[in-house]
């Protein structure tokens, strides 16, 4: 595709070995590029203009696998990158997945998520990295969505090198995703409509001012399993807030939050926090609050001056929270036990 035209938007179905590069779109009026059943396609040095456009999304990799995509920029209304595989019924029938997806050294501005994977994941998305990635006024930074009916597995994904300004929830992972229209599912047996969300890798990522740093929400039947955050700074209205997951990992991420606790996790397994910090503590909250987390870990973790109650878990929990090589000292209160509700 030459670099002198300005389509509204492209789509390739069925196609294989594609290349789109140096190509300027503006003012498209539906998905920019949508590569659909595509295999082995290229996405580079792309500039996409289509803000405050609605459902314009930038990227759209449907059911496709082998993509490549570097190098652009993305000023869109919705989602920038975005990444799909069918949705509900129909796409359980086709269970063509998205995969072998790379994605490196892009800039995004004002979308609904930088990097999105989902909501339609009902033939899976797996083997997908996305690299080095700024994004700067988005509603979302790494969107990880899906919910009850569409089914589907996302797992093994990785996503590194970040850098995010001003955006609404930095990282978000969640199965209670509800598209205009949709009502709030109640919970079902586990099924082929129940979506899978595992091995995610989300590291070395610095986030300024953001609305909420992370938010995590698994299913009840079906939590996050294998989520893994490393190496992150964040500055942020609100701190990270997870319920429903199994095996949750945070190692060395610190978080300052303007309110409540830096660190809020109910309902979850096999959790392990791993050095994590925040350099500004609250008089008001505790920077971690534990509900109904048997058998976490928590370690290698530092209080900094200023600090009220480092942890904080509800009554009659605490015996059941292992702690290890904690420097804790700064703190009015090491440890609580405290009926306080900070889930609002």
């Amino acid at each position: 595709m030459a670099p002198e035209l300005r389509p509204s938007f492209v789509r390739f179905m069925e196609s294989k070995n594609i290349l789109i590069e140096g190509v300027h779109f503006a003012g498209s009026s539906m998905w920019t590029i949508h590569l659909l059943y595509a295999d082995n396609a290229v996405v580079r040095d792309v500039i996409i203009e289509t803000y405050p456009g609605v459902h314009t999304d930038g990227i759209a990799v449907d059911s496709s696998r082998n993509v490549r995509i570097s190098g652009c920029y993305i000023d869109t209304g919705d989602d920038g990158i975005v990444l799909k595989s069918g949705k509900d019924a129909d796409g359980l029938r086709v269970n063509r997945p998205t995969e072998n997806v790379s994605i490196d050294n892009c800039t995004v501005h004002r979308a609904h998520g930088a990097v999105t994977i989902g909501s339609e994941t009902s033939g899976c998305i797996r083997n997908v990295v996305a690299s080095n990635i700024t994004c700067q006024g988005t509603e979302k930074g790494v969107r990880i969505k899906s919910r009850r009916g569409r089914g589907g597995k996302v797992e093994d994904l990785r996503f590194t090198g970040w850098t995010m300004e001003d955006v609404g929830v930095a990282i978000d992972v969640t199965n209670f995703y509800l598209m205009e229209g949709e009502k709030p599912s109640t919970g079902e047996p586990v099924s082929d409509r129940t979506p899978v969300f595992r091995n995610i890798a989300i590291a070395n990522m610095t986030i300024n001012r953001a609305r909420e740093a992370i938010a995590i929400e698994g299913l009840p039947e079906m939590p996050i399993d294998g989520l893994r955050i490393s190496d992150v700074i964040a500055t942020a209205g609100s701190g990270l807030k997870a319920s429903h997951t199994r095996d949750l990992e945070l190692h060395n991420v610190r978080i300052d939050a303007g309110a409540g606790p830096a660190f809020l996790v109910r309902d979850s397994t096999e959790l392990d926090l791993d050095g994590v910090a925040t350099r500004k503590p609250l008089p008001t909250a505790p920077v971690i609050r534990l509900d109904r987390c048997p058998g976490a870990l928590v370690r290698g973790a530092r209080a900094f001056g200023g600090t009220q109650v480092f942890l904080s878990v509800a009554p009659g929990e605490l015996n059941s929270i292992v702690q290890q090589n904690n420097a804790l000292t700064p703190a009015r209160k090491a440890t609580e036990e405290s009926a306080g509700n900070f889930w609002h």
